[in-house]
Order: structure tokens, then sequence, then C-alpha cells
């Protein structure tokens, strides 16, 4: 892993470490400014882009959904994005096929109460305890579900306040929380609301509510495979890797270079310092000549690009045929 110029040369030049007299003592390294751009720049507009295209696919996405049955995650460190689709839990008479006829809302029994319920959607048929309490269906407000017992009946959310959350922040894959609130008054200042814990179980299928807790925040405990991620993308972590190797290879490269075979600890140990001063080089010249043409339609500009220039060395930029 030795550097370009003992690997030709067979032997390891001594380097000085003061410039030549016909430098500059000190300019910009053409080596420094490769890897800043790598170390920094990269990863910056990286994580930029890549929120960035994310959020607008995510609303793109949303625009087309036509019911809250789907939802994605992106975790704040690492950038990896998960997503869930609970739609095919959602009772309707388009769901059930050819048991439309018989397709019935989920329910729970508990003591004497029972809940009928449904996600995503309003419950498809009212309860005769409701209907009877209401004067007729068309009186019982529409809900995602409703506590019956003998002669109460309570409904236990509004859809329009449906909202996803994870089930356990620092765990993502164990499942999903959907929230319902805006429900029968409870004890005179709380209205009801309906919590479902829907729990990632890959053998349950679309499984079913299995338990009901609560009085006036109802918890519904619920194991489906639906609430375990369907797809998880990880931009940000192979980022986050070649990053990792690159560093790993240039600090291994540089030990193996110093310990190994005897040059000094400076640049020169650096693997592949050549190609890193060439391409930190081109970089450089090319910005100066980006900025000359800037300069000609702003001229305040002339004073910064000319500190800029006088920090490229004369050498490189001679070796690169960017003279003058």
């Amino acid at each position: 892993m030795a550097s370009d110029d003992s690997a030709r040369g067979g032997t390891v030049r001594p380097h000085k470490r003061g410039g030549s007299s016909g430098e500059k003592s000190w300019y910009l390294k053409p080596e420094i400014i490769t890897l800043a751009i790598l170390f920094l720049a990269l990863p910056i507009f990286g994580i930029t882009a890549y929120r960035t295209i994310a959020f607008q696919i995510s609303e793109i996405m949303s625009s087309f959904n036509s019911h809250p049955c789907v939802y994605s995650h992106t975790d704040r460190i690492s950038g990896d994005v998960q997503n869930w689709d609970l739609s095919s839990l959602s009772r309707s008479r388009e769901n059930c096929g050819a048991g439309a006829k018989t397709c019935k809302d989920y329910s729970v029994v508990r003591e004497d109460e029972t809940f009928y319920m449904n996600i995503c959607r309003f419950v498809m048929n009212k309860p005769d305890q409701c209907k009877k309490l209401y004067g007729g269906g068309a009186n019982v407000p529409r809900s995602i579900g409703y506590q019956t017992a003998d002669g109460v009946c309570y409904y236990m959310g509004q859809l329009a306040t449906g909202k996803w959350s994870l089930l356990d922040k620092r765990n993502p894959a164990a499942g999903l929380k959907l929230t319902y609130r805006g429900g029968s008054q409870c004890d005179g200042s709380t209205d009801r609301s309906t919590h479902y814990h829907f729990e990632c179980d890959p053998t349950a299928g679309i499984g079913r509510p299995v338990a009901v807790f609560g009085d006036c925040e109802f918890v519904v405990r619920w194991k489906t495979a639906h609430a375990c991620p369907i797809q998880t993308s990880s931009f940000l972590s192979t980022l986050f890797w070649v990053v990792f190797f690159v560093v790993a290879f240039l600090v291994g490269g540089f030990v193996y270079n110093v310990r190994v075979n005897q040059q000094l600890p400076d640049w020169e140990a650096v693997p592949q310092i050549n190609t890193i001063r060439h391409v930190g080089a081109f970089i450089t010249i090319a910005a100066v000549q980006v900025w000359d043409a800037a300069i000609r339609v702003l001229p305040a500009l002339e004073g910064v690009g000319a500190w800029v220039k006088d920090r490229i060395p004369e050498s490189v930029s001679s070796r690169l045929g960017f003279g003058g």
C-alpha cells in the first residue's frame, strides 16, 4: 500500500519539510481540497438532497392515497426509511369481494360490552343499539367504532382525527399505533379516544383485534403481519459506510507506509497522494477559471479571486498544463 512515488522508484525519497524557494511558504494544498470535498461536502450535500427528494416523494405518494392506511418513518440519524401498508386491514364491501353481503365490521366482546370497529374507514354497519337510541340509523354519528351495552351507545372517535405513530420509537419494527379522537364525552370534559396498537407478527396474517382496554381512552391490541415494515432504504447508511471505508483505507495506508515502508509521516505517506493532489488541483484551478469569469461580471470579486489563485502551487499548475 505504498505511495505512488515509492512504488515507481523502489526506494523511499526523503521529503523536505520546507517548500522550495520559488514557491510560497503556504498555499491551499490540492490534497486538502480533495479530502475536504470528500469528507465534508459530499455527506452534507448527500443528506440534504436525499431528505429533499424523500420529502417530495412522500408528498406525491400521500396525494395518491385515498385513505390514511399507509405510514412512512425516516430515522433522523441513519436516514433509513421504513414503510407500512395496512390498507388490507380496513373493512369495506370492496375489500370483502365475494363475501360482500356478509361482510361485517370487527367486533370485540368485553364482559357486557360489545365494541364494533374499523380502521381507516367509518364502521360499515351501525349497531342496532345505536339505531334504537338515536331514533334511526341516519341520526347515529358516523365513527370508526362504537361502544355498546344494554341501552347505551358511544362513538369511539372521528375518522378525520386519525394519526399514525410508532409503537416504540426505539424499535420501529415493533409495530404502529393509530389514534382517533373526538368520540362521545366520557366524564363531561374528556372525549373518548381509540388507540390501535398494531403489533408486528410475521405469522399472524391480517389478524384481528383481540382485546380492548380502558374506559375513556380505549387501547385495542392487534397482532398482524402488516405492522411489520415492508420496505427499508438505507441511502445514508450506504453513504456513511463508503466514507468510512475510504477513511479506513487512507488511515491504514498512511500507517503502513510510515511503519513498514519507513516513510516520513507527512502527506507523501498518504496512499494515492498524487491522484488526490491532481484531483484537488484540477478542482481548484477550474474554480479559479469560473471565478475569473464571475469577476468579469462582478469586478468587486477580483480581490477574493486573486487571493485564491495565489495559493495554487505553481509546480502543480505547470504539471497539469494550467500555467499562467
